[in-house]
């Protein structure tokens, strides 16, 4: 009896240390030189082993499936990017991961044996600063200002025909950002506005129908065409295409849900009025005897003669333009054909270097590179001979020690820049004064007369092509 009595006892004894000696184990096991406290037989957090482990070693471990650079607000089709920095988001796993450890009890670790493992999914506890949050939010500037009124209606302005929506949905700016910091918190990724965030007036039936029928019409007003000229681009504005869309002499300002069909513009555009237009639109690259040019003191000429400028094919153009409104097609890019080319082909055919001739002032400047290279008084044709006529011209040749000779003269002179058929910008050793009224009573029989100096500077420096523009403020002054 006693030693069955004996059994049992050493029994109960070894059965005590096998309960007692692990949890002892567990309860006072620390990492090697760590003080702190493993994870217990079994465990498995985010996927990964973390038996033995300590929480620093865990935290290094496990996986943390958000990164802040990725959270990105989507509000129709456009995104934003969350500065997590400036917002102050901090994930923290560390209280989660030591809230597992902490829960551990040693007394119970005989559950471990019987459970395939304890795994856990920790998400990180979020914390993001209010005031840092609402700073970042109102620098998306999603506020919208509301429309005044509640009218639908299409009005012509600078940028064509525009919808004025008074009943336009407007974005609830407040509930996003609600919306926002409880996504972000809640560990989301991608946060999507829908058109719960938007408030808005029902539309009537005609409403309805006047924004199709504005879809409608702002894809004929919204078509691109461009015309390139040399490094320049001229492209048709959405104001131009609405006015060509009208087809009556007053332009149509405002088009109401009230309207009937018959009342509004039509899509079709008259051909007349696009040929006409196009026209006017080229205008101001067709400069072949349409010259405008700004002078020296800044006032505005136009000069209707002469040999130099680009000469667009109009009636080309006007076929082109009138077969491209009647394809359908929503854009085109076009390069005009030529007739005459100058030096370049934008606006400012002269480009930097050119040589300008007031016949008012009696005087000359030569540009190279747009900087003044040689200025100087000069004489040009006398009353008696008719005078020098207005025109833009171009140097087409350089002859040195040149006899000039015509009926009544027979001259020579060192430096002859030809500019136009016997006209020409030259020395002349026979004359002393330049400049003043000198032409009026004993000026040239129409050619630019030129201090020698001077003209020795221009013939050395000036190249065949550079353009020339003779012109006189009292007869091709244009007034602004």
């Amino acid at each position: 009896m006693k030693r069955i009595r004996r059994i049992i006892c050493l029994t109960v004894i070894m059965l005590g240390l096998c309960y007692i000696g692990p949890a002892y184990y567990y309860a006072h096991n620390y990492a090697s030189g760590s003080g702190e406290k493993v994870f217990m037989y079994g465990t498995y957090i985010n996927g990964v082993y973390c038996t033995g482990l300590t929480v620093d070693e865990t935290l290094r471990a496990i996986p943390k499936d958000y990164r802040p650079e990725d959270a990105v607000l989507l509000i129709k089709d456009v995104k934003y990017d969350i500065d997590m920095e400036k917002i102050g988001y901090i994930a923290d796993y560390e209280t989660p991961v030591r809230d597992i450890i902490n829960k551990q009890s040693p007394w119970s670790w005989y559950k471990q044996l019987w459970s395939e493992n304890s795994s856990v999914k920790v998400e990180p506890v979020i914390t993001i600063d209010e005031d840092g949050f609402s700073e970042f939010f109102d620098s998306l500037d999603l506020k919208e200002e509301k429309p005044k009124g509640d009218e639908v209606y299409i009005e012509l302005t600078e940028n064509g025909y525009e919808l004025i929506d008074g009943k336009k949905p407007i974005l609830n700016a407040q509930k996003v950002k609600s919306y926002l910091f409880e996504q972000l918190k809640a560990n989301e990724k991608l946060i999507t506005i829908d058109d719960s965030f938007y408030e808005g007036k029902e539309y009537t039936a005609k409403e309805k129908e006047l924004m199709r029928y504005f879809d409608e019409l702002e894809i004929h007003q919204r078509r691109l065409v461009t015309y390139v000229f040399g490094k320049e681009t001229k492209r048709i504005s959405k104001r131009e295409w609405a006015e060509l869309m009208n087809t009556s002499d007053e332009l149509l300002t405002r088009i109401t849900p009230d309207m009937a069909y018959t009342d509004r513009i039509s899509y079709t555009i008259d051909e007349d009025k696009a040929e006409k237009y196009i026209a006017d639109f080229l205008d101001e690259y067709n400069t072949y005897n349409n010259r405008y040019f700004r002078g020296h003191n800044g006032a505005l000429v136009h000069v209707t003669k002469g040999n130099y400028g680009n000469k667009l094919d109009i009636a080309l153009e006007k076929k082109w333009f009138r077969e491209f409104v009647n394809s359908g097609l929503d854009y085109a890019t076009r390069t005009p054909v030529y007739l005459i080319e100058a030096k370049h082909r934008e606006k400012n055919d002269f480009g930097n270097t050119f040589i300008e001739v007031s016949l008012d002032e009696q005087y000359l400047w030569y540009y190279v590179d747009g900087q003044v290279f040689v200025e100087t008084p000069i004489t040009s044709g006398s009353y008696a001979h008719g005078g020098t006529d207005p025109r833009v011209v171009y140097v087409y040749t350089k002859i040195p020690n040149k006899w000039l000779t015509g009926p009544t003269w027979h001259s020579f002179v060192k430096y002859w820049v030809a500019i136009q058929g016997a006209i020409g910008i030259h020395d002349a050793s026979w004359r002393s004064v330049y400049g003043g009224d000198e032409y009026k009573y004993r000026g040239s029989h129409g050619c630019i007369n030129t201090p020698e100096e001077a003209m020795k500077k221009i013939y050395d420096n000036v190249e065949i092509g550079t353009p020339v523009i003779v012109y006189s403020i009292e007869k091709n002054g244009v007034d602004e």
